[in-house]
């Protein structure tokens, strides 16, 4: 029979004769005095920890055996449990197994414990106030973001709305910055609906910062507005990117010859279910289907020889495809229906029904 310290018998509810440990070989009873290192490593800027462990496989192979004679507690159970009560009872910080502002690091081959910082996740609602911005940043290819001659020491070759949000926010965290957004609008289009998003900061030195500074700083760029920043929990990374909401759009359709009042009553009653083929000008990218997608008219008006539609559609809905048919890969489009050419001059975001968003953030 096999011999197990008091610790790693007291996992096992069949008694096991005590003596050198046949599984940690004793060190388990030294947990406490891990457990006092690691609480001295924890920063002041923390509010809670999570943990995980590396324990030694030999470990894992000898209480296989002494699985064979009993059911028990398994030892990395069994440690994760005793140092989350002792750091959390030496540092007075929460323990938080799935969002702790940092976490501790043990490896009990070397007995050893690290800090570090978990990535920070903020909620938000960007408004892209003008168009000729790209949604993600597009590093330079001759030195990955580094900054170079080719893009005059920047690091991206287009300015971009993850850039303006994330930059002062890298700055203040000390870490790296990238958006996870509900959808994304082309670069030639605006947004002031406010579309939702989450940044994460990855490797962060400091788990606090000054967020109206940041915030002030993104929206003096006159290019990009949020309303708010909030810190979430990882999960809402999966749950703003994974979310896809019914959208309005203004639309300034040019008509080959002219709009006129015929035209515009047409559209204005326009209720359809699309079939969309991938549009020409992404079949490169996206792969050759046939979607189907509602879309409606909401309100309808003549400017200046153009019609102004506001448009109701579903989520994934190419609206410049729905104005102009896009050589016949969408059907109905305001092409087909009004018999000859339409174009969409201006497209802008102007509604995005997310309103769920909020219960679940609880704002």
């Amino acid at each position: 029979m096999i011999a197990l310290c008091r610790e790693c018998a007291g996992r096992f509810p069949k008694k096991f004769p005590e003596g050198e440990c046949s599984i940690c070989k004793g060190a388990l009873a030294r947990l406490p005095e891990l457990a006092e290192k690691a609480a001295d490593l924890i920063p002041g800027d923390w509010d809670s920890f999570s943990l995980s462990t590396t324990i030694p496989r030999e470990w894992l192979l000898a209480e296989e055996e002494a699985f064979d004679y009993s059911e028990g507690e398994a030892v990395k159970s069994y440690v994760n449990h005793i140092l989350a009560e002792k750091v959390e009872g030496l540092s007075g910080k929460e323990y938080d197994a799935q969002a702790g502002s940092g976490r501790l690091v043990f490896d009990l081959h070397s007995f050893t414990a690290n800090a570090i910082n978990e990535p920070v996740f903020l909620f938000g609602r960007y408004r892209k106030l003008v168009p000729g911005l790209s949604q993600s940043r597009w590093h330079c290819k001759s030195c990955n973001g580094r900054g170079c001659k080719n893009c005059d020491g920047k690091g991206v070759l287009y300015e971009s709305v993850e850039d303006i949000i994330a930059s002062p926010l890298e700055r203040e965290f000390g870490g790296e910055g990238s958006l996870h957004a509900s959808g994304r609008e082309d670069v030639d289009v605006a947004n002031t609906a406010g579309r939702p998003f989450v940044l994460s900061i990855s490797s962060p030195k400091r788990t606090k910062a000054e967020l109206e500074k940041a915030l002030a700083e993104i929206n003096s760029s006159g290019k990009v507005e949020v309303d708010m920043l909030k810190p979430v929990k990882r999960g809402a990374v999966a749950l703003v990117a994974d979310s896809h909401f019914m959208k309005s759009y203004l639309a300034l359709i040019e008509v080959e010859g002219g709009a006129t009042e015929e035209d515009l009553q047409k559209i204005s009653s326009f209720s359809e279910e699309l079939s969309q083929r991938t549009p020409e000008r992404v079949a490169h990218r996206r792969a050759d289907l046939v979607r189907k997608r509602r879309a409606e008219v909401v309100s309808v008006s003549l400017e200046g020889g153009a019609i102004e539609a506001e448009i109701r559609a579903e989520p994934g809905t190419y609206i410049k495809e729905l104005v102009s048919g896009d050589s016949g890969r969408t059907k109905p489009s305001f092409s087909s229906l009004l018999g000859k050419g339409c174009s969409c001059k201006k497209l802008e975001v102007s509604g995005i029904e997310d309103g769920f968003l909020s219960l679940v953030m609880g704002l």
